[in-house]
């Protein structure tokens, strides 16, 4: 509810063309959502925007005036919009397997700390459970690193194709879509690029031998990490605090796989309304 009142309560002018105005809207709302802190709630305030975004997306591209126009410009840059639909969501699929895993991962945590308190010992269990978590958060900096060079490469190309229309097309009309088209493209890859940077966190602060790391004592201020490297901190330093790391991450988790979710049947439908246009 916070989220989709924090949506709400943001309200910028629209530009460009009229037909694009709902759109450009929505692209104003997520635009204006600060993700650079890094913080859960920020990304998550961007994911649902990106839904919103998607929807007004889905409604703009079943314009008669829309299609018209898209559908006359030829196969490039209908081609370039499917190719984009493609990309992201192939990344956003792999962005929602990683954090089904986490959530995986944190309640077998979780189930160990309990077994722990109520039965007295089951360290062992915990140590087990731990070192899966530490491999597994490993291999999810190695996957984010990929999908993070694979954004950045995308929106390079991105930029590369954003300058407009050839000099050759003077439509007003169809200069404003692919421009709105295009936004929308950087917009979802802006917010996924905060995701992932999100879940990659600090280097520093998960190594895969845990004696290594009991050693050492520095770490960064609580103010400065996210939720995950919280956790990262508190499996590695001090498990004191450790159940309450593990509450926090799987809150994030849960609003993360539900917003992922929607996005990802959202870029289905854009992508399945592109090719619709193009049969026609």
């Amino acid at each position: 509810m916070t989220i989709k009142k924090q949506l709400r309560s943001i309200s910028l002018p629209s530009r460009s063309h009229p037909s694009t105005a709902g759109i450009e809207e929505a692209l104003n709302k997520v635009k204006a959502i600060n993700t650079t802190a890094g913080s859960s709630e920020s990304i998550l305030t961007a994911l649902a925007g990106l839904e919103e975004l998607y929807n007004c997306t889905e409604e703009f591209l079943k314009m008669g005036s829309t299609q018209r126009v898209m559908s006359s410009d030829g196969s490039e840059f209908m081609e370039e919009m499917l190719d984009g639909s493609l990309r992201l969501m192939d990344i956003c699929n792999i962005s929602r397997d990683l954090m089904v895993e986490t959530h995986e991962h944190v309640r077998g945590v979780q189930s160990c700390v309990r077994r722990k308190k109520v039965a007295g010992g089951g360290t062992d269990q915990l140590d087990v459970a731990v070192s899966g978590y530490v491999r597994f958060r490993k291999n999810m900096r190695k996957e984010t690193k990929k999908l993070l060079g694979s954004l950045k490469k995308f929106d390079g190309e991105s930029c590369s194709s954003s300058s407009g229309v050839s000099d050759g097309q003077q439509d007003e009309h169809l200069a404003a879509v692919i421009d709105a088209m295009r936004r929308v493209v950087s917009v979802s890859v802006s917010v996924l690029k905060s995701f992932l940077e999100f879940l990659s966190g600090r280097q520093s602060n998960i190594k895969s031998k845990l004696t290594s790391v009991l050693k050492k004592k520095k770490v960064h201020h609580e103010g400065t990490k996210n939720e995950l490297e919280s956790l990262d901190s508190s499996i590695c330093c001090s498990r004191d605090d450790l159940q309450k790391r593990l509450e926090e991450v799987e809150m994030s988790i849960d609003g993360f796989e539900k917003y992922l979710e929607g996005l990802f049947r959202r870029l289905i439908r854009t992508r399945a309304s592109l090719l619709n246009i193009i049969s026609h």
